[in-house]
């Protein structure tokens, strides 16, 4: 099941990566990047905003059985609470009615209002969402998630060609919020019911008061970055620190997207089955997921220049060395995450809470001081230093739940990463082509030696995950599938 999910998943991933190249190569050209971190300042804000609001996915994805009374709650919660941002938006435009102009000479507040309205709307219909995410209906997603792209780009790309830039950014990211979650409740079908269960809301409550903390930490960890950039060098910096913090997260949300979209669900279906399903699962994951996003890694650390011509275009070159200074963030980010879903599928949430705590704690502290001595690229280094501590937290709290082998993990695509990065730059400079050439070339060598180096010492591994795939992928609904050998 969770093997035919992928695979709908993985489809999805490169159809989203294909529009999202053309999108960015259309947006990032006939869009100014003022109007860029006028969007990146604003949804900055927009989170924090929504500081009170409760995302609760995991309290469907971790009850496999659908509980009803569990499901009303979980709706009812995220739901209202999605609205006191919308509260608390109104009370600040009211007292400070021109805070945040922006250079364009635009106002903040009309697009901050529009992506709290987005909020609202993914609060409304995320119990079905959830529900197809918890039964692992990654093709509904699917197909659904990549309508939703499409017309988002087709509308947004008019919006921009009429001469209605800001617009044009806000409805790139409400169409596919919106498609996805109105398709996702007409095909579950579910609908909220007059049931109110004490004990069941007080414990979602407490569940969700543990998720909301770690969310809150989250907020510092994942935005206060974009929102010091913006508020002290502006917003033009914001726009360059932000499509670098996007190129920076590609390892996990392109590459390695069909483990991180779902791996909480697949390590909740494994806890239910056993300790040693669990291990297994985690270990084989890991394994794989490191080895991609290393992989991922080396051809954008290498390669940074060439695809911000590429999918940028002129007067995008800053953000190419800001994706290096993230170094360590785009090597952390994924494994972090991993270790974070894993967690939260065993109700260690609290653990969670505390790594985050510890990243949120350091990025508060250096982060303020690091952009305004070093603008941009103070951000990206506190950025790198906050997700080392917070990798290296999180997998002390995996090592109490599952035994882990920190080292035949993480030692070999750490080291390849380190050493090719630099070599493959390097080769790229001197052989002087374009940019198209050169990143083909430094994609082609990444992939050749990376590769290389991994079938020759680690052949046992890849042929377990083989295995499995061959054993699982292709049997039809109801077969037992074989666990590997």
């Amino acid at each position: 099941m969770v093997l035919r999910g992928a695979a709908f998943l993985g489809v999805t991933q490169y159809g989203l990566l294909a529009i999202g190249l053309v999108r960015t190569f259309i947006l990032a050209r006939i869009i100014d990047p003022a109007y860029h971190g006028v969007l990146t300042f604003s949804m900055a804000t927009v989170s924090f905003l929504s500081v009170f609001s409760m995302e609760l996915r995991p309290i469907v994805l971790a009850d496999t059985k659908g509980n009803r009374a569990r499901l009303v709650g979980q709706w009812v919660i995220e739901t209202g609470t999605a609205l006191i941002g919308l509260l608390l938006a109104g009370i600040l435009c009211w007292v400070f009615p021109r805070m945040g102009i922006a250079e364009s000479g635009e106002s903040v507040w009309p697009v901050i209002f529009a992506l709290l309205g987005i909020r609202l709307v993914f609060g409304i219909t995320s119990t079905p969402l959830y529900i197809l995410h918890r039964d692992i209906r990654q093709d509904v997603i699917a197909r659904l998630t990549l309508a939703g792209t499409i017309a988002g780009l087709g509308l947004a790309v008019t919006m921009a060609l009429l001469g209605y830039p800001l617009i044009a950014l806000v409805v790139d990211t409400a169409v596919p919020v919106v498609v996805l979650g109105l398709g996702a409740w007409i095909v579950v079908r579910w609908k909220p019911a007059a049931l109110w269960d004490r004990d069941i809301i007080r414990d979602i409550l407490s569940f969700g008061f543990t998720l909301w903390t770690s969310g809150l930490l989250g907020k510092i960890t994942f935005d206060f970055d974009d929102w010091l950039v913006g508020f002290i060098k502006g917003v033009r910096p914001a726009a360059f620190y932000g499509k670098a913090y996007s190129l920076a997260k590609m390892p996990m949300d392109v590459f390695a997207g069909v483990i991180g979209g779902i791996a909480l669900s697949m390590y909740s279906q494994a806890a239910a089955v056993g300790c040693d399903v669990l291990t297994r699962t985690y270990h084989l994951t890991t394994w794989l997921l490191m080895r991609i996003v290393a992989w991922s890694s080396i051809v954008i650390l290498a390669a940074s220049e060439e695809i911000v011509a590429i999918m940028l275009g002129p007067g995008w070159e800053d953000s190419a060395s800001l994706v290096r200074w993230m170094f360590l963030f785009v090597l952390g980010r994924p494994l972090f995450q991993n270790n974070a879903q894993l967690l939260t599928a065993l109700r260690r949430e609290k653990t969670v809470r505390t790594a985050y705590l510890v990243q949120a704690v350091f990025l508060l502290a250096v982060g303020p001081l690091a952009v305004l001595n070093r603008g941009a690229v103070g951000a990206s280094l506190a950025v790198s230093g906050m997700m080392v501590l917070g990798v290296i937290a999180s997998h002390l709290y995996v090592r109490r739940e599952i035994p882990s082998r920190l080292f035949a993990m993480y030692a070999l695509p750490l080291v390849m990463t380190i050493l090719l990065s630099p070599l493959i730059y390097v080769l790229g400079t001197v052989l002087s082509t374009g940019v198209v050439v050169s990143l083909l070339v430094k994609g082609v060598l990444a992939t050749v030696v990376f590769g290389a180096v991994i079938l020759l010492l680690e052949r046992r591994t890849v042929s377990q995950v083989i295995a499995l795939v061959k054993d699982n992928l292709l049997k039809k609904q109801g077969d037992e599938p074989l666990t590997g050998r």
